[in-house]
């Protein structure tokens, strides 16, 4: 097992790494000083890091990394038990993904060196060329496909599709496409080779897939129990609205068309070329939930938890009514021999708001 932190109950935790196609792990395995991988569900790249001790001449010669190359950790667990991962009798590993390395820091006294690495296309273009285009008579999972094409990602496109007539781009693909998906609902991530499109507010509305604890559960041990002090809870009202107001000119009719919901106590109010009422309409829903996504917000630290992803509620049971279902925005997970395995947890309460 390498990098072997001893938890209570033989609990155990360990990296492994893949350089490319080679199996590091052996190689590294005594040199690791800490590992962090974050997890994220929308806008930004997944991202992860490690620092190894440099002591080993060869690092600053024939072992030293190439920027661009990709890094696969994977996060191993042995009698965790922790949140029902595994019966103490099996390991448990949750691969981290596809990193591509475009980050090396190296001090000196003692030597280290640290690899940071983003979850994106090796093709650097994809968030640092500028492209000027106009897309014409498509759709936004067309756009979607063409870009995850240019970049040989694999797309997953979960949500409503929308017919675009014209969209000028000046930007990156990877903003252009950002602030398309936005429009509508719908967040981008890049992870292992993909381009993942997705209504954040549909996934919302799935069942909860794990549960935290305020306290110790006497009838389940293994129970996922947050560390006394890592609680936060904020809940804000400024910048989260009831309803809205979309506003666009009706060039055939010559006039303009109000398009409202919800209620008036406090309304977004836009105005913009869109398609038709139906796109107006899609694009107020989708700046009204965008801006209350995060009214309420949670933050925590739980043991290691690799069966955790971002994007998946869970369920907070304690706390009084801070309590209910959430939605994981982020999970950043630590590992070092001293500080073992811990997972930190950032989630967004899932609070009603049809407005259709």
């Amino acid at each position: 097992m390498v990098l072997t932190a001893v938890r209570p109950k033989g609990r155990e935790a360990a990296i492994r790494l893949k350089y490319e196609k080679a199996d590091i792990t052996s190689r590294i395995e005594n040199d690791v000083e800490s590992f962090h991988y974050t997890d994220v569900a929308a806008s930004q790249s997944d991202s992860m890091s490690i620092t190894i001790n440099a002591r080993d001449s060869r690092w600053k010669n024939a072992w030293m990394p190439e920027k661009g190359v990709k890094l696969y950790p994977t996060i191993v667990v042995k009698n965790w038990g922790i949140g029902g991962i595994g019966n103490y009798n099996r390991d448990y590993s949750a691969e981290c993904g596809a990193f591509v390395l475009d980050d090396l820091d190296f001090s000196g006294a003692p030597d280290t060196l640290t690899m940071g690495g983003v979850a994106k296309p090796n093709d650097s273009s994809f968030s640092e060329r500028n492209r000027t285009f106009t897309w014409k008579k498509t759709s936004v999972k067309k756009i979607a496909e063409a870009i995850a094409g240019r970049y040989k990602l694999e797309l997953k496109f979960e949500g409503d599709d929308h017919d675009i007539d014209a969209k000028e781009q000046d930007a990156t693909d990877s903003a252009f496409l950002q602030d398309l998906c936005k429009d509508y609902g719908l967040v981008i991530k890049v992870y292992a080779s993909k381009l993942w499109v997705y209504d954040r507010e549909k996934y919302k509305e799935k069942a909860a897939v794990w549960t935290v604890y305020e306290e110790a559960q006497p009838l389940n041990p293994n129970a996922l129990c947050i560390e006394p002090g890592s609680f936060k809870w904020n809940t804000k009202l400024t910048g989260t609205y009831t309803g809205g107001v979309y506003t666009y000119t009706n060039k055939k009719k010559k006039i303009n068309i109000n398009v409202k919901v919800g209620t008036e106590e406090r309304q977004l109010k836009l105005t913009s070329k869109v398609n038709s009422e139906a796109d107006a309409k899609a694009k107020l829903v989708a700046a009204i939930k965008n801006a209350n996504h995060g009214a309420t917000t949670i933050s925590f630290t739980i043991p290691g938890y690799p069966a955790g992803a971002s994007a998946q509620c869970i369920n907070l049971v304690g706390y009084g009514k801070m309590a209910g279902k959430y939605f994981i925005d982020e999970m950043e997970h630590t590992f070092s021999p001293s500080g073992g395995y811990k997972t930190q947890v950032k989630a967004s309460k899932v609070e009603k708001g049809d407005f259709t």
